[in-house]
């Protein structure tokens, strides 16, 4: 099954936080309004879900008490990392900073749809430029989430069927991939943690937005693209990994990440002409959100997200008793069937996705229809932080 198969058919798939209150109360949207978290739908009809026995409870494990996250204590950088760590904060107001750059279709179809006076016919035409990319939209549209009763096999039929947001995320998700693993002398190691961590956090987030009553479209972008201040660390490394023929370990490149990607995630949104809501988020997603931040709800489904990503080993290795932390029960998801039965189908789920996805150099290879043994993803990856250890 295909990545977005996967996504759309089982996952369903501006402003800065501030300080951690611990009080509830309504909350004012992007537009001005007074957006409300609201208290979960009644799931009486959900009453005869089964809950997961105790040893698939990977979201409770035993002997972890952990339940925010927390900041990672800084590690004793090694000479290398030191140099790129000050390379990295010399860079951060962007002066001389080289930005990855959009591939030429991937600009003119966001352009297009930025300006909103574009019809898709002419959007069409732009990504017939790029057969990757037109192969992706055809591909989408026969997902089963935007599929009709025919398979389309037509780009312009794609792109009616599928429509202005998704057709962006798919142009920034081949933006992303380009900028990882195009140049010449990519560390594909490091470029798979940073990439695999993306694309699942886009996976549990579109669920997330399900689960939510939200805008799964957007918040797959939203999981997708807001750390993409990291592919800025992934290029400084790989340049000082060539010039000094030496591999950085994981556990300094993960410091690095955590210690820069907001900073250089703004830039890139910035020159990306992302929207604003995508700039904010990728520009300040750590800080616990207050109770008057518009996009409040958008930031607890990020810390949700890295946190579960953690958890799954998709991103650096924690542990949490998910179901006792603070964002979820400001999200009004504990005690909610349904979010359980979402954590248990999930670590299956989010592998299925990636491995039928399309594989990076060196990363385990399923073939659409076959089965693979669960685990054989996060296994590959902590695999490579493994052996890559300080």
């Amino acid at each position: 099954m295909g990545l977005i198969d996967w996504l759309l058919g089982h996952l369903i798939p501006d402003n800065t936080g501030s300080s951690k209150p611990m009080a509830k109360g309504n909350q004012t949207d992007s537009g001005g309004g007074v957006a409300v978290l609201e208290a979960p739908p009644s799931e009486e009809a959900h009453a005869d879900v089964e809950t997961a026995p105790a040893e698939e409870r990977w979201w409770a494990p035993e002997g972890v008490d952990l339940t925010e996250p927390v900041e990672p204590c800084r590690p004793d950088l090694t000479t290398e990392a030191r140099a790129i760590e000050n390379t990295l904060v010399s860079h951060f107001d962007g002066h001389d900073l080289s930005m990855p750059p959009l591939p030429s279709v991937t600009e003119r179809v966001l352009r297009r749809i930025r300006d909103g006076k574009s019809s898709l016919a002419q959007v069409a035409n732009n990504i017939a430029d790029d057969q990757v990319i037109a192969a992706e939209v055809i591909r989408m549209s026969n997902s089963a989430l935007y599929r009709g009763l025919h398979k389309t096999t037509s780009l312009p039929g794609a792109v009616t069927r599928l429509g202005a947001k998704a057709i962006r995320t798919t142009m920034l998700n081949q933006s992303m991939r380009a900028a990882m693993f195009s140049k010449k002398g990519s560390d594909n190691e490091l470029s798979a943690l940073v990439w695999y961590q993306s694309l699942a956090g886009s996976c549990v987030l579109r669920g997330l937005a399900k689960l939510l009553k939200m805008d799964e479209d957007e918040a797959s972008l939203v999981g997708l693209m807001h750390d993409i201040g990291s592919v800025i660390v992934l290029r400084f490394v790989e340049e000082h990994e060539k010039a000094s023929q030496t591999l950085l370990d994981v556990t300094n490149f993960d410091y690095l990440c955590y210690e820069a990607h907001q900073e250089f995630g703004e830039l890139v949104a910035e020159a990306w002409k992302l929207p604003d809501k995508l700039k904010s988020l990728a520009s300040s997603h750590h800080l616990y959100p207050a109770e008057d931040d518009p996009l409040r709800r958008e930031r607890l489904m990020v810390i949700l997200s890295d946190m579960i990503c953690a958890m799954l080993g998709y991103a650096p290795p924690a542990s949490y008793q998910l179901m006792e932390t603070q964002v979820v029960e400001d999200l009004k998801l504990k005690n909610r069937p349904s979010f359980e039965t979402f954590l248990a189908n999930l670590p299956e789920e989010v592998e299925d996705a990636l491995l039928s996805f399309g594989a990076v150099p060196g990363s385990p290879v399923i073939q659409e229809g076959d089965d693979a043994p669960s685990g054989v993803l996060p296994g590959w990856l902590r695999h490579i932080r493994s052996v890559r250890a300080e």
